[in-house]
């Protein structure tokens, strides 16, 4: 299997080459100070993070509770959908570290357990995670770069959000269709065509198209024996539409208007009041990208200490954060 992402666990390494920092001419410079921030930053990860196993493990239970409920009719099937939505998107930041190896941290033995945790989390996802880790990946080797960036295709006006979401389901719902009749393709919004053109290979579309088969051979099987509609509204739906709220929190939100590439510029802290809770600490997503190791739920403690050096080097501060310079870019 060709591989054309870089691992997560050299992910830093991958980004500090000069290759892919054209416009920085004094690379030892570059280096050192970086590995200034190194130093701070290695106080905030390092263990396991045992609050993100524990969350996990707590929205499990709940999903699977209401999963249980709706089917036995203790609560209506649209109850169940509204509530299974919300619990749907808690799963993206579990599975989001797993790909960043950053539950496990520094410790090397039992890392399957991580693993396990961000495969468990591709069911109420309906998100294959070695395939979301792939193009993560190149999400952070590539940030805002047109061609590469598997990302790219959210960035623009908020209001083109709700289509390019439209074309995303339906890539997720009708997938053999555009894999296999190109005129298809022409429905889906050219941001989204570009994105998959790109980011992609073949051995990668094999493994979407197996997981496409196993989620909706699920879906037959619960139709076939009576449980149609509870699995449509309590599990395949929800999936579906938590998308577009993991879409404008993680992927539009934090890089708008994502017309820079380079160490950072690229990303953004923009703090709104709530933004933390409901952004799961991604309001300070610019962090994220120089830091990719630290945890979710670091990154605003890690923001007081480091926006002074930071911000001086071009890291955009926006909003209420600490040492903003602008209100917030919409």
């Amino acid at each position: 299997m060709t591989v054309n992402f870089p691992d997560p666990d050299k992910l830093d390494d991958y980004l500090l080459d000069p290759t892919h920092e054209a416009e920085l001419s004094r690379v030892q410079a570059r280096r050192d100070s970086v590995k200034a921030e190194g130093v701070i930053a290695a106080k905030y990860w390092g263990g396991i993070q045992w609050r993100i196993v524990v969350t996990f493990a707590v929205y499990a239970v709940l999903w699977t509770a209401v999963l249980a409920l709706g089917i036995n009719g203790t609560i209506p099937l649209w109850a169940g959908l509204v509530i299974n939505t919300m619990f749907a998107a808690t799963f993206y930041m579990p599975m989001h570290e797993a790909v960043h190896k950053n539950i496990w941290g520094k410790v090397s033995q039992g890392r399957f357990v991580e693993d396990g945790i961000g495969m468990l989390c591709s069911v109420p996802l309906l998100m294959p995670f070695k395939l979301h880790r792939a193009s993560h990946m190149r999400h952070h080797a590539y940030t805002n770069d047109p061609d590469r960036d598997p990302d790219y295709f959210s960035q623009g006006s908020f209001r083109e959000l709700p289509l390019k979401f439209l074309s995303v389901t339906s890539i997720n719902a009708l997938l053999p269709l555009f894999a296999f009749v190109p005129p298809m393709r022409k429905l889906l919004h050219p941001a989204m065509v570009r994105a998959n053109k790109g980011s992609a290979n073949k051995t990668e579309g094999l493994m979407q198209l197996r997981f496409w088969l196993i989620t909706h051979g699920v879906m037959l099987t619960a139709a076939l024996t009576g449980f149609g509609w509870p699995a449509f509204l309590l599990w395949y739906l929800p999936a579906r539409l938590q998308l577009f709220w993991l879409a404008f929190v993680f992927a539009w939100y934090p890089h708008h208007p994502g017309n820079k590439q380079g160490r950072y510029v690229d990303t953004r802290v923009a703090v709104f009041p709530g933004s933390t809770f409901l952004i799961r600490g991604h309001d300070h997503h610019a962090l994220h990208h120089l830091f990719p190791r630290v945890a979710h739920y670091r990154l605003p403690a890690m923001w007081q200490e480091m926006a002074a050096d930071l911000v001086p080097k071009g890291v955009r501060a926006e909003g209420r954060a600490l040492a903003a310079n602008s209100p917030i870019v919409w």
